[in-house]
């Protein structure tokens, strides 16, 4: 009987240590950006984001892993802040392209923010 229970305490000792599933997105630091842009904006200037991001669009490259729902969104976003419309208008489209579910509040987003360069 002793026999018994230590054997399945050893099983469930390796079943427990079992690896985690790998994730199906590299988050990078969006989670954390997105944090910063409402809670400190001093440390989430729209630049530094863009900085941040782009390098973690790089890094989920290498690693063959998919971007998060909302990232590229977001990034155009920042791109907006900054003033480059077409790179803002380029990431919005590839939100709508990669999460085609998105696309009723990509397309409301960009006639609210009216991506045409301001007139002068």
């Amino acid at each position: 009987m002793k026999n018994l229970i230590f054997a399945l305490c050893c099983m469930i000792g390796l079943f427990g240590c079992a690896t985690a599933p790998k994730s199906l997105y590299y988050w990078g630091s969006y989670p954390n950006q997105t944090y910063l842009m409402y809670s400190d904006t001093t440390k989430a200037s729209p630049s530094a984001q863009i900085n941040t991001l782009e390098k973690d669009i790089q890094k989920a490259q290498a690693k063959n892993l998919a971007i998060p729902p909302g990232f590229y969104a977001h990034l155009g976003l920042m791109y907006l802040e900054e003033g480059n419309y077409s790179k803002a208008e380029n990431y919005f489209q590839l939100e709508k392209q990669v999460y085609p579910e998105s696309t009723t509040l990509i397309n409301r987003l960009l006639n609210e923010k009216s991506l045409s360069e301001p007139q002068s």
